[in-house]
């Protein structure tokens, strides 16, 4: 590619880190939106336009669909609502927002030559308040959006009421809290990836550690941008969404923090007897409302093509088709939310009770939430709002008046843990509870490995260092291995006793260079496609825990232990030939040589440094580790610096790979 002529950096990049130096909050807001859009523009235009429905403008007709799916779910008429609710009523921080906003178009405003637009042959557009919180949202949407609701229906009217029995339950999958949760009926009404803190008492340095590595998309630039802000009265460093200037996981020297998704359930969909466009709705015909989109599809050379699509309103949100059936979707994030207020005031507190106060701004999607601060307190909360109603998991009969959300809990107020001794979480399940949360918790093996590991670490040596986070973050032990085996055991013919003996001489350890490695994988591979291929879902929709439940219990066919196993013994090369980090640019489709070079990656779906399926494309977005006293460290996977060609565009993948640190602050 021919080099093409930037301008000079506008901030400083200190061991890969975004470096933000102002005399006002105001300043450094520019400053910052100036910065992001130099470093990561194409990849904030990019993430603005899929939820706002506008990627075909940019990408052309292959992203159109992308974009019916997303204007039809309507998350940017929530970021719209969301923007005037905080013009309104936090006029402080709108006025950052708008700082922020205009950094972004200064930058543009010079011209800059921008590779992925020369190769488009199209021109950025300016940016306005209203697409950072559409990032907002859809960031919220990928972590509580979705329609698990109505592919679970599918199944269950495939494979029969027993999924149900199989999959509510999930009694194995180990609880992040040791007591149940209680949610009382007269409480006060309100509007995939690893954490875990230690105490200063188990801590060699003294202080409180907090280490969180969230398991997000892995992209060509990644998807976080690491910053540290020093302004009057917010100095705050972590990782930020690039189009988004506050801080997500990170820590101001006062506090820290760290995110993990519950996954809690605050979506439904609702079906209706409906007269074509009214809708029977508690006894009473009502006339669905109508929101005429028009989105467009534009080609390299700048021809448009136009299409037009009605979206259908009811009581409880917009409408969708789902296997040709239409049902209202009523999502938690299409309300005005204030996450941005929250982490804005997280990145300004200084003590635990700050720290709650900011996090009651703090909606959608419910967090795992992991605290310790300077001054020794650690805690966990799930933060987050939740709709209390009946069921929720299947959808509802909206013409009966089903699933009504009859209030919103403040999850922190129930759902809390100050001061643990130490604490994992792992996205599997909160905690026992007296109401409906979610049924598909990560399988608890992650969680109970790093658990099990820093229990090791302290009987050993009495404390756990930073260096033990690192090695905990790295491990790639699947102790999934412990339940296979069983199986196999139990359930298994001639193939499965070749391979429960095979994996009895192994270490469960998911290293690149190991044969047996590859055979356990293909094992559970085989074994999930057997169970669940042919009623047409998703391989990965139902955890792992309840697929060896339904074959113990027979509602699945425990001949596919045998099968699974035959399988498995055909592969012959070690793990890393078959199991690869493919890490892509929104262009690597067609432009290849804009993706991160595929390496070999140990890990797997189970295990610490989680590297799911054959062509690793989710994981740890970012590496985090927070020692009061021994300091911060980070690594990304991939550079700070969006541009291709840049040197820093790939600088800190192969350390990402490799297991490396950097010490920031």
């Amino acid at each position: 590619m021919k080099a093409v002529a930037r301008p000079p950096p506008p901030a400083a990049l200190e061991n890969y880190v975004l470096v933000i130096k102002a005399d006002s909050e105001r300043e450094a807001f520019y400053k910052l939106g100036y910065a992001h859009a130099y470093y990561r523009f194409f990849q904030m235009d990019v993430m603005r336009r899929v939820a706002e429905g506008r990627l075909a403008e940019l990408l052309g007709p292959a992203a159109l669909e992308t974009d019916v799916y997303f204007r039809s779910r309507g998350l940017y008429i929530s970021a719209a609502k969301t923007w005037e609710y905080i013009k309104a009523n936090y006029p402080e921080y709108a006025s950052l927002v708008e700082e922020y906003v205009r950094g972004v178009n200064d930058f543009l405003a010079t011209n800059p030559p921008i590779l992925e637009y020369l190769i488009l042959g199209k021109k950025p557009e300016p940016w306005r308040p209203e697409d950072t919180f559409a990032i907002n949202k859809l960031i919220a949407w990928s972590l509580s959006g979705g329609e698990d609701d109505l592919t679970l229906k599918a199944l269950v009217d495939r494979a029969g009421p027993w999924v149900l029995e199989v999959a509510l339950k999930r009694e194995v999958n180990t609880p992040i809290l040791p007591r149940r949760a209680t949610f009382s009926p007269v409480m006060h009404m309100l509007g995939e990836s690893n954490n875990w803190i230690i105490s200063p008492n188990f801590t060699q340095s003294g202080a409180p550690i907090l280490a969180n590595d969230p398991h997000l998309s892995l992209s060509a630039p990644p998807i976080w941008i690491f910053q540290r802000v020093e302004a009057p009265g917010y100095t705050v460093m972590g990782v930020a969404f690039p189009g988004t200037p506050v801080v997500v996981i990170g820590t101001n020297g006062f506090v820290a923090w760290g995110f993990t998704n519950t996954g809690v359930d605050v979506i439904d969909y609702y079906y209706y007897v409906w007269n074509g466009t009214k809708y029977l709705y508690n006894g009473v015909w009502l006339e669905a409302g109508k929101r005429e989109e028009v989105l467009k599809a534009c080609d390299a050379d700048g021809r448009c093509s136009q299409r037009t699509l009605v979206v259908l309103e009811t009581v409880h949100g917009p409408v969708i088709e789902y296997n040709g059936e239409r049902y209202a979707m009523r999502w938690l994030g299409n309300n005005v939310t204030l996450e941005a207020l929250a982490l804005y005031q997280m990145g300004k507190a200084r003590n635990l009770t700050e720290f709650l106060n900011a996090l009651k701004y703090f909606v959608v999607p419910s967090q795992n939430t992991v605290y310790a601060d300077i001054h020794g307190v650690v805690a966990y909360f799930a933060s987050g709002y939740f709709p209390i109603r009946d069921g929720g998991y299947l959808p509802f009969n909206g013409s009966r008046g089903e699933g009504e959300w009859r209030r919103l809990v403040w999850l922190p107020s129930v759902l809390n843990y100050v001061n643990p001794p130490y604490l994992a979480t792992a996205n599997n399940k909160v905690a026992d509870a007296n109401i409906y949360l979610q049924w598909r918790w990560a399988d608890r093996y992650r969680h109970d490995r790093i658990m099990e590991l820093i229990t090791q670490k302290i009987v050993a040596k009495g404390k756990v260092s930073v260096d033990d986070i690192k090695e905990i973050q790295l491990d790639t032990v699947d102790i999934s291995c412990r339940d296979v085996k069983a199986l196999l055991r139990d359930y298994g013919g001639t193939s499965a006793k070749k391979l429960f003996d095979e994996l009895n001489k192994w270490d469960c350890v998911m290293a690149a260079d190991s044969v047996a490695a590859a055979r356990y994988a293909t094992f559970v591979y085989t074994l999930q496609k057997l169970a669940w291929g042919k009623y047409n879902v998703s391989l990965t929709f139902m955890p792992f825990e309840v697929t060896l439940e339904a074959i113990k219990r027979g509602y699945v066919d425990r001949g596919v232990v045998e099968e699974a196993a035959a399988e498995a013994l055909k592969v012959d090369k070690p793990w890393g030939s078959l199991h690869t980090y493919d890490i892509e640019h929104v262009l690597g489709g067609v432009f290849p040589q804009l993706n991160y070079r595929p390496v070999a990656a140990p890990g797997s779906w189970f295990t610490v440094n989680v590297a799911p399926d054959f062509h690793v494309s989710h994981g740890p977005s970012v590496r985090f580790i927070v020692d009061f006293k021994e300091g911060v460290y980070m690594m990304l996977p991939g550079g700070p610096d969006g541009d291709p060609l840049s040197p820093l565009y790939d600088a800190m993948y192969m350390p990402w790979v490799r297991g490396e640190y950097v010490k920031v602050g």
